[in-house]
């Protein structure tokens, strides 16, 4: 059996395609013949899966490495809390930032759990917090 050091070229360019079966170190880089994009492997081993597919053993490589954006609007009365769910994330490998809100207020945004964002809201107004939640692989 091949290993995945013979499918690099050499002089640091751009990885070979993926080959089936074959072991691949933790951090070896490989191109999708699939969708021809970069993965990174994401611990050692080898399987029959092409990277584009397996989301177990592969991450998109460089600044394809979101894994996804999640934006809402949060409704709130004034000095108060609210929440909202959002599908489930992985909170260690993610950010929460605020984006605006229709008043000139004080407060926070926090991520409470992996699916509820909440917004602690210090005004005496009733506003509309925008936030985004950002996952990496």
């Amino acid at each position: 059996m091949s290993t995945a050091s013979q499918f690099f070229s050499s002089g640091g360019g751009d990885p070979k395609y993926w080959v089936s079966g074959t072991t691949y170190a933790a951090g070896n880089v490989a191109r999708s013949p699939t969708d021809h994009q970069r993965y990174v492997r994401i611990a050692a081993g080898a399987g029959t899966t092409d990277p584009a597919s397996d989301t177990t053993n592969w991450r998109p490589d460089g600044g394809r490495a979101i894994k996804s954006i999640q934006r809402g609007v949060i409704s709130v009365s004034s000095n108060t809390f609210a929440t909202v769910t959002i599908a489930a994330i992985n909170t260690a490998k993610s950010e929460l930032a605020f984006v605006g809100s229709g008043a000139n207020a004080t407060g926070s945004l926090s991520l409470t759990n992996s699916t509820t964002v909440r917004v602690d809201f210090g005004a005496n107004t009733t506003a509309n917090v925008s936030f985004q939640v950002t996952e990496y692989y």
